[in-house]
Order: structure tokens, then C-alpha cells, then sequence
């Protein structure tokens, strides 16, 4: 593995070299849990291909110095080598991950998908490289640089969870739980109503002065059996309908719900999603805050691979200072959304 100096500066001239190649350096302003962040693109096709997700964060380019400068180049588009990178294990699997940490660098390495990560968190910049901006993952598109913002985030005071958030400018919840629980389904059922829309996967949380939740990203993917049958409304709006046999169905809010995306809102409930489809009525009851804490935690850190013991005690902190509940979802999809409404409005001010 290179020195954490050598390995830094020959990912600079990777970059760079990648922009000269194509003639381009694409700077793209955004407003991620309130600070600048620039990510400044080598080439249209990647670009194109990773910005739709963050579109409702996009800020004013004038002004503030970023407080994260992320540089994103693949070879595919541009012509250039792989930049350098760890070296795999002598047997070891492509489509593992390989995680490094060289302060100030830390980083990750997926072979298999040909993607490397890497953040300087004290020059404040970070590199993100792919083998080619044409085939990436459809879930890399809807959630891109995970593990960059995780980490940066992390240094910040916020943690990235897996969960789903939507709410009021007052406040709104946390939707808990492993795949398949029904986060997704409630934070897509809520498009169209007067809820806003945090987020349906990756959410940010902060503790400090005051539980809140800042949005990560527009996108929203679902199974496409639970897009048709639950919420067909939204087939016309995905952005990848002839995939469907083997991809999730994936949605960007900002271009179709513009006015239900948010920054962010007060955190006032972590809700725990249970289908109870024998019933047409959802409806929100006690849960205990082990529960809860068992429905986020192991999610969270089998989602984003790099957490660490700390992310435990910030899910911990939070689960205790946050009332939770369970959401039992009645067969009645539509009705989600005043059901959640309802339990804001009246919850105690906070």
C-alpha cells in the first residue's frame, strides 16, 4: 500500500491528468448538512451520471470556500490508467472491499467494481475514481460516494444511517430497519402528499444542539413487484422502467416532487416499520428503545462497512434521546402518509 504522501499526490495527477485528457474540469456547487461541498467532475458522463441524487442540494457556486473538495474522473470516458491504489491480497476476493486508514488518508478499494474512495481529512479533499462512468452500478447512481460522506460526516459530528426520513419543517421521523421492513415503501408512499422527503435509504443524523436530520440524497428505490402493486402511481417517474428484471425501480424526487425535497428538519421520532397488511389502517404504537436500537444499528453497519465502535454509541446517544415507536402498516398504502402526519402533529412541542 503507498506511503499516505505518495499515494495522495499520485491520485492529484491522476485526476489531473484525467482532466487534461478530456479538456474539462466540471464544478458542481452543493450545500451537504449545511456546509459547501465541491465536486468537481473530469468528464460530462460521470458527472451526468451522479449529480441527479444530489440535485436538491445544489447550492450557490459564489461565495464560501468548500469545506470538502471530492475529485471524480473514471478512465472509461477520459482515456487515462487506473490511478494508483491498494494492491489486492495474494487469493483475495474481487468483489470484496479493501479498507485502509494512513492518517491523515482513509480509504477503500472494491477491485471488483473497479472503485476506489479515498478522503484526506486534513487537506479537506477527497478522490473518487471508477473503471467507467457507462457501467455503474444503478445503486452507485442513486446513493453515489457513500463511504466518502460517511466518513467526512463522521469527522462533522453526524453519523450516515440506513434509514428513510420524511416530516414537516417542524420535524419529522426516522424509518428503521433491515431491507425489506418497509422503509422505502413508507418514504415513497408519502411523494405527492404535504410530507417532505428526507430521504428513502441514506439519512445523516445529528445530535447536537438538538437531534435533526440531514438529507443525503433525492433518489428512492424500491422492488419493482412493490412499485406495482403498491405504488403504480410512480411507474411513469422511474428513471430506469426498461431495467426492471434486474434492477431496483429508482426514482428522482427533485425532478418530479420538487417541493416536498428538504435539506433537513428537528428529529422528533425513530419509527419501526412492521407490515400488518390484514388491516387497511396504519397506525403507530409503543416500541421499546431496545427495538428500535436492534432495527437500526445492524443495518447501519453491515450498509456502510467502514463504521466502528463509535458509530454505535452515536446510535446509541440517539435511540436514547429520541421517543421511538413501531409503524404498523396497514394494507392501505396511501393513507401512510396522513398516519404519520397526524402522529406529528401531535407529538408535544419539542
Amino acid at each position: 500500500m503507498p506511503a499516505s504522501s505518495s499515494l495522495a499526490s499520485g491520485l492529484a495527477a491522476s485526476f489531473a491528468a484525467a482532466c487534461d485528457a478530456s479538456g474539462a474540469l466540471l464544478a458542481e456547487p452543493y450545500r451537504i448538512a449545511g456546509e459547501p461541498v465541491s465536486l468537481r467532475f473530469a468528464t460530462a458522463a460521470l458527472r451526468d451520471r451522479l449529480t441527479a441524487a444530489f440535485s436538491h442540494l445544489r447550492a450557490d457556486p459564489a461565495g464560501e470556500e468548500p469545506a470538502l473538495t471530492i475529485n471524480l474522473w473514471d478512465s472509461a470516458s477520459t482515456g487515462c490508467a487506473p490511478p494508483p491504489h491498494p494492491a489486492v491480497p495474494e487469493g483475495g476476493a474481487q468483489g470484496a472491499l479493501y479498507h485502509f486508514s494512513e492518517p491523515p488518508l482513509r480509504g477503500v478499494y472494491q477491485p471488483g467494481f473497479e472503485s476506489l474512495s479515498v478522503l484526506d481529512g486534513e487537506a479537506r479533499t477527497a478522490w473518487h475514481w471508477v473503471g467507467s462512468a457507462f457501467e455503474l452500478a444503478y445503486w452507485d447512481q442513486a446513493c453515489p460516494i457513500r463511504q466518502l460522506l460517511f466518513w467526512w460526516l463522521g469527522s462533522r459530528g453526524l453519523l450516515q444511517v440506513h434509514g428513510a426520513s420524511v416530516g414537516t419543517a417542524s420535524g419529522g421521523v426516522l424509518v428503521v430497519g433491515k431491507g425489506g421492513s418497509g422503509k422505502s415503501t413508507v418514504a415513497l408512499s408519502s411523494l405527492g402528499s404535504g410530507l417532505l422527503y428526507a430521504g428513502d435509504d441514506y439519512v445523516a443524523v445529528g445530535l447536537e444542539p438538538a437531534p435533526r436530520i440531514e438529507s443525503l440524497y433525492s433518489s428512492g428505490k424500491l422492488e419493482p413487484d412493490h412499485v406495482q402493486t403498491l405504488l403504480p402511481h410512480l411507474l411513469p417517474l422511474l428513471d430506469n422502467a426498461d431495467r426492471l428484471a434486474s434492477e431496483k425501480a429508482v426514482l428522482y424526487v427533485q425532478e418530479h416532487f420538487p417541493e416536498q425535497t428538504t435539506a433537513g428538519f428537528p428529529l422528533r421520532a425513530v419509527l419501526v416499520p412492521r407490515v400488518a397488511a390484514s388491516r387497511p389502517e396504519s397506525r403507530i404504537v409503543e416500541a421499546s428503545r431496545a427495538a428500535a436500537f436492534a432495527a437500526l444499528a445492524p443495518s447501519t453497519i453491515l450498509q456502510l462497512h467502514t463504521a466502528d465502535a463509535g458509530a454505535f454509541q452515536t446510535m446509541s446517544r440517539l435511540i436514547e434521546r429520541v421517543p421511538c415507536y413501531g409503524l404498523e402498516l396497514g394494507s392501505e398504502v396511501g393513507a401512510i402518509p396522513d398516519t404519520i402526519a397526524e402522529f406529528l402533529a401531535g407529538l408535544p412541542p419539542a
